[in-house]
């Protein structure tokens, strides 16, 4: 291997470790297999979706939903709802969507305005791969090869197939989500810059006009601005200038979705804009918090990432999503084993150095809160009335992706089996999505279905085949290292013994001459 190939598997384009090769074929497999999917099922084939796709509509012509005006596009097929009940979100994932859709649809091509929407719908979600490695890069950035990982864990889920197939606004949000983890993680980490700041409140005011959830990662952003590494902001130092970023993407949120979320108050009575009854509504049954929390359904609806079309008792979603929990948390433990005997053998006058050990404490901390706040956010949910949906804990996929990852790599060297092992076992949920009949109404989708799974195969075998070789290219510069370290030790002994008694003193290496005071 050349070392130019060996620095593009390391070290990405230009340095960037979340642009390796294995990101990209990762992020080229959620679009294939997205097309599949999409091939494989019938437009509208959910009552949600012709909730969004008529939504899209609406923006099209310079409108907003209301929840009891119902949904106006009815084309001939699929599932429609009986009143508009996504109208409480915010419209910036319908703008996307309608300059596409909405002329096809005026057109009379809705089965082609429905596909299309999904295709940018898959766009959107293929994007989450690189946003999540960028995270994991900036979360950790002393973690060589996390990123990659995290891209195959990614790109390998089973929801974000099924998410890439339908079109839903959740897909904008978990991938804004991932892109505020990142920035959250590089305040932490390196501190707030000019670039930075712009960037999280563009992300900020972008993810709360999308969907009130972002609201988990907008106070994650504005704290971890407050409690930054540094605050680079021109003359502007101390608490005013930590103070003074930490209140940018909470501006800048509230200047570009404010105005909606008063109008949820104005139109549907609330601040969320949650649907009320309407007639013929059956309401779902009411909980407290602990019978919620105490309802295994609840868990295992929430987390099912890896069920696919498979059954909730069959064990190969579970095997694929706490195998990798179970291996971080005995690393973890075996950590912190090593760190507290390690510290029981120092000398107690010495004191070591800190270095990154408390940004890195942030971040971790971080990352847990927010995943906890989600949960009880869902807790409260489903007791008033809601349902625990997979798809809605792609809002805080970055860390759990992180998590999964840094348990497929508790071991460097057995990462080289573990995550080709685990890759495989995760096309079980994605193959049980496919329909190789093809959808009815989709022109040629049994030919796509076929061509797009046979090249979904072609993109499993080349992620691996990447990720295994730039593992391999790892361990050896790792090695390469030790080995330059041992010879300049071996030199150093050397030197030392041919000194003879003058050289030593008391045991210990004398500092040279050029910094002995």
């Amino acid at each position: 291997m050349t070392v130019r190939v060996r620095r593009l598997l390391l070290d990405g384009v230009r340095g960037h470790d979340w642009a390796t090769p294995v990101v990209l074929a990762a992020t080229l497999f959620v679009l294939v297999a997205a097309v599949a999917r999409i091939a494989s099922t019938e437009p509208l084939s959910s009552t949600d979706e012709s909730a969004h796709v008529d939504y899209t509509l609406r923006v099209w012509h310079g409108q907003l939903p209301v929840l009891m005006d119902g949904v106006r596009f009815q084309p001939g097929f699929g599932h429609h709802p009986p009143v508009q009940w996504v109208a409480q979100h915010p419209p910036l994932y319908y703008v996307l969507l309608a300059p596409l859709v909405g002329p096809l649809v005026d057109a009379g091509h809705p089965v082609q305005a429905v596909v299309a929407a999904r295709i940018v719908n898959a766009v959107i979600v293929a994007g989450i791969v690189p946003a999540a490695a960028w995270a994991a890069s900036r979360c950790f950035p002393e973690v060589r090869r996390l990123p990659a990982t995290v891209a195959v864990v990614s790109g390998f889920t089973a929801v974000l197939v099924v998410q890439a197939g339908v079109v839903y606004n959740d897909s904008l949000a978990a991938l804004l989500g991932a892109l505020a983890c990142g920035v959250a993680g590089a305040a932490l980490r390196s501190g707030v810059t000019p670039r930075l700041l712009v960037c999280g409140a563009l992300v900020a005011a972008a993810g709360m006009t999308t969907r009130l959830s972002f609201a988990l990662w907008l106070v994650a952003v504005a704290v971890a601005f407050l409690l930054a590494r540094t605050v680079r902001l021109g003359r502007l130092q101390g608490l005013w200038a930590r103070v003074v970023v930490a209140l940018v993407p909470v501006v800048a949120a509230a200047a570009a979705s404010g105005w909606f979320w008063v109008r949820n108050t104005i139109v549907a009575g609330s601040f969320s804009g949650r649907p009320k009854a309407w007639p013929g509504w059956v309401p779902r049954p009411h909980f407290t918090d602990q019978e919620v929390a105490t309802k295994p359904a609840f868990w295992k609806q929430l987390f099912a990432l890896y069920r696919g079309a498979l059954d909730l008792r069959d064990a190969v979603p579970w095997i694929l999503l706490l195998a990798p929990v179970l291996l971080l948390a005995v690393s973890v433990v075996v950590l912190l084993v090593r760190r507290i005997a390690t510290r029981r053998g120092q000398n107690p006058g010495r004191s070591s150095a800190p270095g990154d050990g408390w940004p890195r404490t942030l971040v971790v901390a971080m990352l847990v809160t927010v995943v906890v706040l989600f949960v009880l956010v869902e807790i409260r949910y489903m007791a008033g009335g809601g349902a625990p949906i997979n798809r809605y804990t792609l809002s805080v996929w970055a860390p759990i992706a992180i998590a999964l990852a840094a348990g497929l790599r508790a071991s460097r060297h057995a990462a080289v089996v573990l995550v080709p092992a685990w890759t495989l076992l995760s096309l079980v949920p994605i193959w049980s999505l496919l329909h190789f009949e093809g959808a009815t109404l989709v022109p040629h989708s049994a030919k796509l279905v076929l061509a797009a799974t046979v090249l979904a195969g072609v993109l499993t075998a080349a992620t691996i085949a990447l990720f295994v070789a730039g593992d391999l290219a790892g361990l050896r510069r790792d090695r390469d290292a030790r080995d330059g370290r041992a010879d300049t030790d071996d030199r150093d002994d050397r030197s030392a013994s041919d000194a003879g008694p003058a050289g030593r003193d008391g045991g210990q290496l004398i500092a040279p001459r050029s910094t002995a005071r």
